[in-house]
């Protein structure tokens, strides 16, 4: 599945946040979320982490190398959606983000992204287009 689009949730006071519903079939046996470099959250189907989850086991075993894998795989969850398609996020991933109240979830391929919303509204002027990145994209 491609995630696309973007939506706008807010945390509960239990920290919940609901899943939007055109994802919830590819994530209805389980997903995972875990930190992305952008420090917002990234949520992956249980098919879509596999190929991500082995290219980090096949890097070297360096001790660098070595905590990297440790903290990816220790910063990671594992979580289902309750009946009502919501998952609770985790303490040290909500601090990660700066998730707080209102969050935009975006769609980005084959993962979407968890973001606190005035954090993408304060960074939304800084995308470089296709062209300034060099990049040809077929329309």
């Amino acid at each position: 599945m491609e995630f696309l689009g973007d939506f706008r949730h807010k945390l509960d006071t239990k920290k919940r946040l609901f899943i939007p519903a055109k994802y919830r079939s590819a994530l209805a046996d389980g997903f995972i979320v875990c930190k992305a470099p952008d420090h917002c959250l990234y949520i992956y189907s249980k098919e879509e982490w596999e190929p991500v989850a082995a290219q980090v086991k096949s890097l070297p075993g360096g001790e660098e190398y070595r905590r990297f894998k440790r903290d990816f795989f220790r910063n990671a969850d594992l979580v289902e959606m309750d009946s009502q398609g919501r998952f609770t996020v985790k303490a040290d991933l909500l601090e990660y983000a700066g998730l707080d109240k209102e969050v935009l979830i975006i769609g980005s391929g084959n993962k979407f992204e968890v973001w606190d919303a005035a954090t993408v509204e304060t960074d939304s002027g800084k995308t470089m287009s296709a062209d300034e990145l060099g990049v040809e994209v077929v329309f």
